[in-house]
């Protein structure tokens, strides 16, 4: 790759919902610059949300340098003449809609206009993946580049010292975290990222009446949501504050189960090598319930049939915000049989190559 010429490339990312399209955005922008040395320009549409997660930007800026990533605040409506010329490489992050000004300046400069889409287990993404597209209005050749949980993906994001920093990790610095967020080292730690539609103070009834003793990591903004009782006699709720990604990453790694949603803290979940419950983006008619079989099925093949079925039903319940106490019972009698899964599948899932790796070949063969 050295012989080649450098990449610079327009990564564009709306926010839609929450911090889950800037939160992809900003780790593959990361990954680009400090793994592989490329000139990134992020342009997205919303600073205060994306500030949350990058609190060194400054909201009164159009264009900044951040960690040497080029960040623009942009429009992308149709009229719109805020976004750079491109260069030669354009990533569209979930494939969204850009002006066809823009559209038609990246067909005259003839860049490779990849759209990067998201997340799925389904099998038909392995037939999708590198497939071309022509848009009907400008007549721009778009390519299809789907991350996924098979070689005939782009594979799952993940930056190059992820394992060597996970392996590194140790209980004196599992001991550090828990402290500083008000915990209790020595009991077990559930972390709850989830949709505010969950019935959240159902199921830490659930456990307390189970008199499973735990402590429950919350985000603050989600926490200031709930209505929770004072007279809980076996669990504790600690709300946290927002982290960077590099802390969450370890409030994972110190938890003895997580709850996660939507696709960015999915993967890391995947990455943290603990066991998970992943709860995907809600969507009309179902769908998302679609997505989350087929992750599952996937995920569980190298399962025994006893845990694949808890772990399946478990998920099903989360998503249809059902609290079987019996199945949360037997969740628990098996946490050591999860842990040693759920390690293995991302020992597994590290041997692939990672999303932004492939993307970068695939830039560098075209």
């Amino acid at each position: 790759m050295s012989n080649k010429s450098p990449i610079v490339c327009h990564l564009t990312c709306k926010v839609i919902d929450f911090f889950g399209d800037i939160g992809v955005a900003w780790r593959i922008a990361k990954q680009l610059k400090v793994d592989f040395n490329i000139e990134v320009h992020l342009l997205v549409d919303d600073l205060v949300t994306t500030k949350r997660l990058i609190p060194s930007i400054d909201l009164s800026l159009q264009k900044q340098t951040i960690n040497g990533i080029n960040i623009y605040h942009c429009d992308f409506s149709e009229d719109s003449t805020s976004l750079p010329p491109p260069p030669d490489f354009v990533f569209n992050l979930f494939n969204i809609d850009l002006p066809h000004s823009y559209k038609t300046l990246i067909k005259r400069k003839k860049s490779k206009y990849i759209a990067i889409e998201y997340l799925s287990a389904e099998p038909w993404v392995d037939n999708f993946h590198l497939k071309p597209s022509i848009d009907p209005q400008s007549g721009l050749i778009k390519t299809f580049f789907y991350p996924g949980f098979t070689n005939q993906t782009g594979g799952l994001i993940r930056e190059k010292g992820l394992f060597l920093r996970r392996e590194a990790f140790d209980q004196s610095r599992r001991k550090e975290l828990i402290q500083s967020l008000g915990g209790d080292p020595n009991l077990y730690s559930i972390s709850l990222f989830y949709y505010p539609i969950q019935k959240i103070e159902v199921f830490l009834d659930v456990i307390d009446h189970i008199k499973k003793p735990a402590q429950f990591f919350i985000p603050q903004y989600l926490f200031d949501l709930l209505k929770l009782k004072n007279n809980y006699q076996f669990i504790h709720i600690i709300p946290y504050p927002f982290l960077n990604h590099d802390d969450f990453d370890i409030l994972l790694w110190s938890c003895d189960l997580n709850f996660v949603r939507g696709e960015d803290s999915w993967t890391r979940a995947i990455w943290a090598g603990k066991p998970f419950i992943w709860q995907p983006y809600i969507q009309e008619n179902d769908i998302h319930l679609i997505k989350l079989k087929a992750f599952l099925k996937r995920y569980c093949e190298a399962c025994d049939q006893d845990l694949s079925e808890i772990l399946i039903k478990m998920h099903d319940d989360w998503s249809n915000n059902k609290f079987n106490e019996v199945l949360w019972r037997d969740f628990f009698k098996q946490q050591a049989r999860l842990e040693a899964f759920v390690l293995k599948q991302s020992h597994h899932y590290f041997k692939e190559a990672s999303f932004v790796d492939s993307l970068v070949d695939y830039c560098y063969e075209t």
